[in-house]
């Protein structure tokens, strides 16, 4: 029988499927040191930095967020980068299939046929989507928040509703006391805009869901259809538990749903989603249930690995669709092979899925991928919790920071010992963008870097009040 040869069908030494804040950074990382047999893999030819699609879901464009093209990047450094979507991996060959690109609706043939790749590592940084949970409806007539082009359609959504919510406000029939978007009601023989505002349903209390609400608040002036002055929206954020953003301390908890509330945003606990119409939501209470209107709902309830994963039988995975790695990052009986970002656990040490555990984890396999080629032994990753940050618009910035930054501000204020340490306004908003001026350094290099910092503070200072984590 022929044995396999490595050496005859391996197209690049590292293959990284996935162009996240991980895998592009792993890429510019590896390439950096002098690794230029590097592929990178991704389904889109731009990146946009997971943290700021609420922004676009608020109303800017791709390029006022910082996209970057992959085969600028990949030329800057000296990586490859090609265009694909993972259809299956073979650890035995060490290859893997990309899916082919369908052609146009005219054309009987695809127009990029189906693609094998053979690889000597290969990570895999698919990153995470947003779960149905099994909910009626969810995938027909919500929006979820996974990708820019989910973005747009959110920012479309809400500014084309809103104006046309208006719209039938002006005019509604006279003499009607309105509540629906097809009523009005008149005061004096003129027309009263007053009647049922634009309503969006967010559902699900994480930073996602709580981001993207504080800005839509602020969005309104920002779309491709502007609601004109006066235009109302209400906004309300459903959590299915009792707590609201679990997952974080009770003092940033308590700060943030104060901001929320002061700002005119609802938040509701307890409230079980059972079915999602194009006009409402079906809330369970009990034995019964309640439906309320909804214009916009946005889906923003956990997190788990892409569908692909449970269709990779030779990887071990989780209920949560996501790759069993060892604390080395290392797919359980494959030496060859890692996983990074949302769409790997570890299960001795679980860790959210959040761009600052990808990036952390991409600077780790930098340095143990080579490692690992010489036949050292493994390492473990260590994750440096930094804190989390979150701005929302018009509410301010607010966050708690960890690690070493926590303890010198802490020390500074006569506080001791390891606790995190609230930050607000100013400080918080800097914080945040000191994260993403680090992400953006370590993919143009300085002088690039700089330029798009200079640009990104202009187009800051004439837009509204910025993000996130």
């Amino acid at each position: 029988m022929e044995t396999h040869d490595p050496q005859r069908t391996r197209d690049a030494d590292i293959i990284i499927v996935g162009g996240g804040a991980g895998g592009l950074e792993l890429a510019v990382r590896l390439a950096k040191e002098g690794h230029k047999d590097v592929l990178l893999i991704d389904r889109d030819t731009s990146h946009v930095w997971k943290p700021r699609l609420h922004e676009i879901a608020a109303g800017l464009g791709r390029r006022q967020v910082d996209e970057l093209g992959y085969a600028g990047l990949a030329e800057q450094w000296g990586f490859r980068y090609e265009c694909g979507t993972l259809e299956s991996v073979d650890p035995e060959q060490q290859q893997i299939t990309l899916a082919a690109i369908p052609g146009r609706e005219d054309q009987a043939s695809a127009e990029v046929p189906t693609r094998v790749r053979g690889y000597r590592q290969l990570v895999l940084a698919l990153g995470g989507v947003t779960p149905d949970m099994g909910v009626e409806g969810v995938l027909e007539h919500a929006c979820l928040l996974d990708s820019p082009d989910d973005a747009e359609r959110i920012a479309q959504q809400f500014s084309r509703g809103l104006l046309a919510n208006h719209v039938a406000m002006e005019t509604a029939p006279t003499g009607d006391a309105g509540l629906s978007a097809n009523q009005g009601s008149v005061e004096g023989g003129a027309k009263d805009s007053s009647g049922r505002p634009y309503q969006v349903v967010i559902v699900g209390s994480g930073a996602t869901g709580v981001e993207l609400a504080a800005y839509l608040h602020e969005a309104r002036g920002m779309h491709d259809a502007p609601a004109p002055k006066g235009a109302k929206v209400e906004i309300t954020i459903l959590e299915a538990t009792e707590t609201f953003m679990p997952g974080v301390s009770q003092e940033l908890r308590e700060s943030i749903h104060q901001r929320l509330e002061e700002q005119g945003i609802n938040i509701e606990l307890s409230r079980q989603v059972a079915k999602v119409s194009p006009s409402s939501v079906e809330i369970s209470e009990g034995d019964e249930s309640v439906t309320r209107e909804a214009d916009l709902v946005v889906w923003a309830a956990g997190r788990v690995g892409p569908a692909i994963v449970e269709e990779i039988d030779a990887l071990e995975s989780n209920k949560k669709r996501q790759f069993k790695v060892t604390p080395g990052l290392q797919c359980l009986g494959h030496d060859s092979i890692f996983a990074l970002g949302d769409c790997a656990n570890i299960d001795e040490a679980p860790l959210p899925p959040t761009a600052q555990v990808a990036s952390e984890q991409a600077e780790f396999l930098a340095a143990e991928l080579p490692r690992r080629q010489q036949g050292e032994p493994a390492q473990a990753f260590e994750f440096k919790d930094r804190g989390t940050l979150l701005s929302l618009s018009s509410a301010g910035s607010v966050g708690e920071l960890s690690g070493k930054l926590s303890d010198k501000l802490g020390n500074a204020q006569g506080r001791k010992g390891n606790d995190d340490l609230q930050v607000r306004g100013r400080f918080a908003r800097a914080a945040y963008q000191g994260l993403q001026r680090q992400h953006q350094f370590l993919l143009l290099g300085p002088f690039k870097g700089s330029a798009e910092v200079v640009s990104d503070v202009l187009r800051r200072s004439m837009g509204p009040r910025l993000k996130v984590h």
